[in-house]
């Protein structure tokens, strides 16, 4: 039977950094586990949990609209992350970051405190959203499902003036740093280095599978940083380009305007056209590309943080059995985080896969355009010559000199940018998706069960 939904006091439950939720739920969201953490944050029993809706800790506070949000991505089967209020059985309220991932017939998930430094955020858009929810139902008599839609839409348009492209965009960018704030306050809390035995082993197995998280967030690093130089870079040159079109249409102009007497300084003008447009529109393209590259290396940045989180929730578990706070029974769902990593890492691979693509294209579009500028300044370097031998240079002096000052400005940043090509090709690398799979395996076999 479902608890009674208790009233909330104004009281807010401290949640410490190094502790972890944990629960599983059917697709209607149905707790099917949960572990020591949520029982005791919540203040509710094993028995009150198991077979509740997960919904019994959801605070009035929350808007309908976030867990529209939450449902549309599950049910996607994509996982998902959020900020959220809950209130626990005593009527006090407790914040967590929470996680949801979708695993065969269930959802497993993993919340934490939040640390990072878009809660504060999140806490201001919530409060705002949940009136804009309540005034729509009090005025508009709106069933349920369309207050939770509106509200759903009105986050994102909330989020879009914080800089984000939608909540997938936020999601993003939120896990990663509530991780990364933790910073090594997990790693302290579950070491033992004196247990001995299959649960010593479990914690040194869990350690190597951390260190190869960490070289891949160290990849991670990487390609941020590659972005973060192209981004401008790309953008300086284009804005550079364009200009520098505009005056060559200019240039094009005036030698429309004597090609009754040099003809040919008018076809050298329109060949000399061509490049320039052409490497306008390969600039165009790559700017394309790269903000598909940013959500491809944002992907993969939530999927390498998402799979360290389950794999500290293993340790977790296995810490609470060494010291006594749980029973070894409780490590029955270690096996699940195990196929929640390896899930993580074939979607990992699959990102790798997709950010090595955009590498290429990267770096393939920068070298035309720098190969359609060449290009450009040798028809340009004809034209010149023609403007002198026809005695034309007079007609067209106004637009030569603009020409130069561009192509003087546009050089280096070409130069500058034509290196970054080299390195995103550089960063090209495989990834082995099964490299884990040992040590997942390894865990499972532990604790009695087939490997993941």
């Amino acid at each position: 039977m479902r608890p009674a939904s208790p009233l909330a006091s104004g009281e807010e439950r401290h949640v410490g950094l190094d502790e972890l939720f944990f629960s599983t739920t059917d697709r209607r969201g149905i707790i099917k586990t949960g572990n020591s953490v949520f029982m005791r944050i919540s203040r509710y029993h094993a028995e009150e949990l198991i077979g509740a809706p997960h919904s019994v800790v959801r605070h009035p506070a929350m808007p309908a609209g976030a867990f529209r949000l939450m449902w549309d991505r599950l049910l996607s089967g994509r996982p998902m992350a959020a900020y959220v209020d809950n209130l626990a059985k005593d009527g006090a309220s407790y914040r967590v970051f929470a996680t949801v991932t979708p695993l065969g017939e269930d959802f497993l998930s993993v919340r934490m405190a939040p640390a990072g430094p878009l809660a504060s955020a999140a806490t201001a858009l919530y409060a705002g959203v949940r009136a804009f929810e309540g005034n729509l139902a009090r005025t508009q008599q709106l069933s349920g499902p369309e207050v939770a839609a509106a509200g759903a839409q009105q986050i994102e348009r909330e989020l879009a003036r914080l800089g984000f492209e939608d909540y997938d965009d936020f999601m993003l960018a939120a896990l990663p740093t509530e991780v990364a704030a933790r910073g090594s306050v997990l790693a302290r809390a579950f070491t033992r280095t004196h247990t001995t035995g299959p649960l010593g082993d479990i914690l040194a197995t869990t350690t190597r599978v951390n260190e190869r998280l960490d070289h891949l967030v160290e990849r991670l690093g990487g390609y941020r940083g590659l972005i973060e130089q192209l981004g401008p870079a790309t953008d300086t040159v284009y804005q550079q380009a364009s200009s520098l079109q505009r005056s060559v249409e200019a240039a094009l102009q005036a030698s429309a305007e004597v090609a009754a007497t040099t003809p040919v300084l008018l076809n050298v003008a329109r060949v000399m056209r061509q490049p320039m447009g052409s490497a306008v529109e390969a600039l165009r393209a790559l700017s394309l590309e790269l903000t598909a590259l940013r959500h491809e290396v944002a992907d993969l940045g939530f999927r390498i943080a998402l799979a360290r989180l389950h794999t500290e929730m293993v340790r977790a578990f296995t810490v609470e059995v060494i010291d006594g706070q749980a029973p070894p029974s409780s490590l029955a769902e270690v096996p699940r985080l195990c196929q929640a990593v390896h899930a993580g890492v074939l979607a990992m691979g699959q990102a790798i896969e997709d950010v090595n693509h955009s590498l290429t294209t990267v770096s393939l579009q920068i070298r035309d355009a720098g190969a359609l500028m060449r290009d450009f300044r040798n028809f340009l370097g004809q034209w010149r010559i023609l403007t002198v031998r026809h005695r034309q240079a007079a007609a067209v002096a106004d637009h030569l000199g603009p020409i130069d000052l561009q192509l003087d400005s546009m050089a280096d940043h070409l130069d500058f940018l034509e290196s970054l090509a080299v390195h995103c090709h550089g960063s090209v690398a495989p990834f082995d998706r099964l490299a884990l799979d040992p040590d997942l395996n390894r865990i499972t076999a532990l604790l009695g069960y087939s490997p993941v």
